[in-house]
């Protein structure tokens, strides 16, 4: 039996932009430009250069551009280079199964629409049919617990984000390299062989991050350029992938799958929709803390120096060691830190690479107000299953507890900033246009050297118009805001 396999290698190579409702190519113009963002955001950064050297020292075929470089490189280098930097700041979109692989959807698609010669209408699709394949594995498989009778009875060995990483990558491949259904069938196959190793426990244990955290998303978005290149000269792979007593998932560590939400609504629930965007560059557990915290920020007009301490009420996830290091040693580390994320937005530092340059990774200031947070737990998240919708989490609550000027300041947050599913937490397109010019190194109010401003408005107008353009428009757009950025200032 092959049935759940083929009929999502099927949507994946059938489905065109034309097939898209207007909200669903909205909403991956707006996972397109935020994802690009966060790659110029991590240009500089320790792994971001790594990355750069890594695929410089690689050398290939020009086919494919790579964000800060240069030169061109392969499809394939190109393709890893560009998802490794966007998820380097843990900046980039979150899907509610507690993984985000836009990193690897928008990269991978665009090396094959360079490769291939692809328009702008292509790789809006494609981007749109690879998220949702990844989004629906990872609502396939559930999330990393067992619950019984609605209750957490204990917590997977096995499991983490890669596993939806590199399927998003292979779906978004699959289509615009234009497989066959039976090409497609063997895509899978081969990219879910070879897909990176779970490692969420070790992730979780570890209070020194690695690199890579829990997956490299570059080489997710290897894989799904890849398996469609080899499928596409005759390669075969598992043609039942997803299907019988040994499918993905098991071999993958989920102690069980839900078939109904593999394929439920395919093709008209798009689950693009679902996607969370950040407004603070860490991990998404850390947003519903701060999203109180910045509220009572805001409602009290409360400064750095009037606090004395803050108790973080976070959600089971986000209760590891890692979450409660007070003095983070690395950038890696530091974005699984509340109290990295608290200290930097209490001194209102821009919410991008800034968050861990040198300068505030050690300013005392930083320093000092970290040692004041501590992490305790939130009781009405104490049972993560309630909050759960069909292998997803729409909103799992997080709160903080202020001490300043002799009183307690609390609020709790259902929902974070950068939520779709409230008006108050939906992010607009203006938040979406001002981070990717925070990114790009504009000042949180537009502000900065003349030519980046103007290669910043041309970028956000290029992908927001891209169903009507070449791709080479957009690559275009990029390579000069990238030549903006290292622009010296006047």
């Amino acid at each position: 039996m092959t049935s759940l396999t083929q009929t999502l290698a099927d949507f994946t190579v059938e489905t065109r932009f034309d097939d898209l409702p207007a909200p669903v190519v909205h909403e991956t113009k707006r996972l397109l430009l935020d994802t690009i963002g966060c790659a110029l955001g991590a240009v500089d950064t320790p792994s971001g250069k790594i990355a750069l050297d890594y695929v410089d020292m690689l050398g290939g075929a020009p086919h494919a551009s790579v964000v800060g470089a240069a030169r061109r490189s392969s499809a394939t280098a190109a393709a890893y280079a560009n998802a490794r930097l966007a998820n380097v700041l843990d900046a980039d979109d979150t899907f509610p199964t507690s993984t985000h692989f836009g990193n690897a959807t928008v990269f991978s698609a665009l090396a094959l629409a360079e490769l291939d010669g692809r328009n702008g209408r292509d790789l809006l699709g494609a981007i749109a049919v690879g998220f949702d394949v990844g989004a629906r594995i990872g609502s396939w498989m559930g999330a990393p617990m067992q619950i019984e009778n609605g209750k957490v009875i204990g917590w997977n060995e096995l499991g983490g984000p890669a596993a939806t990483i590199a399927w998003a990558a292979i779906g978004a491949s699959a289509n615009i390299a234009r497989l066959d259904g039976g090409q497609a069938n063997h895509a899978f196959g081969i990219g879910a062989s070879n897909s990176p190793q779970p490692t969420l426990r070790k992730w979780a244990e570890s209070v020194e991050q690695p690199m890579y955290k829990y997956a490299d998303a570059g080489w997710c978005a290897e894989i799904g350029v890849s398996s469609a290149l080899l499928a596409r000269l005759g390669s075969t792979g598992f043609k039942d992938i997803l299907d019988g007593e040994h499918a993905f998932w098991k071999f993958y560590g989920s102690p069980g799958h839900d078939d109904h939400a593999l394929l439920a609504g395919l093709g008209q629930d798009w689950q693009i929709l679902n996607t969370t965007y950040k407004p603070w560059p860490c991990c998404r557990w850390i947003h519903h803390p701060l999203t109180a915290f910045a509220q009572l920020l805001d409602r009290h007009a409360l400064r750095p120096d009037d606090i004395t301490r803050v108790v973080v009420r976070a959600n089971p996830f986000a209760l590891t060691p890692i979450f409660r290091e007070q003095q983070p040693r690395d950038l890696l580390s530091a974005e699984f830190s509340h109290a990295h994320a608290l200290a930097a937005l209490a001194h209102a530092v821009p919410p991008g690479p800034r968050w861990y340059d040198a300068a505030t990774m050690n300013d005392p200031r930083i320093a000092a107000f970290r040692e004041r947070v501590t992490v305790t737990a939130e009781p009405s998240s104490s049972n993560i299953a309630e909050w759960m919708t069909g292998g997803q989490w729409r909103g799992v609550p997080g709160g903080v507890d202020i001490h300043a000027r002799g009183t307690v300041f609390s609020a709790t947050a259902d929902h974070a900033t950068g939520d779709p599913w409230t008006d108050s937490t939906r992010f607009s397109d203006a938040q979406i246009r001002s981070k990717f010019g925070v990114m790009a190194g504009l000042d949180p109010a537009g502000g900065g050297p003349e030519a980046l401003q103007r290669a910043v408005r041309e970028m956000t107008d290029v992908v927001m118009a891209l169903d009507a353009l070449p791709v080479e428009r957009l690559t275009a757009s990029l390579g000069e805001l990238c030549r903006s950025m290292r622009a010296p200032t006047q």
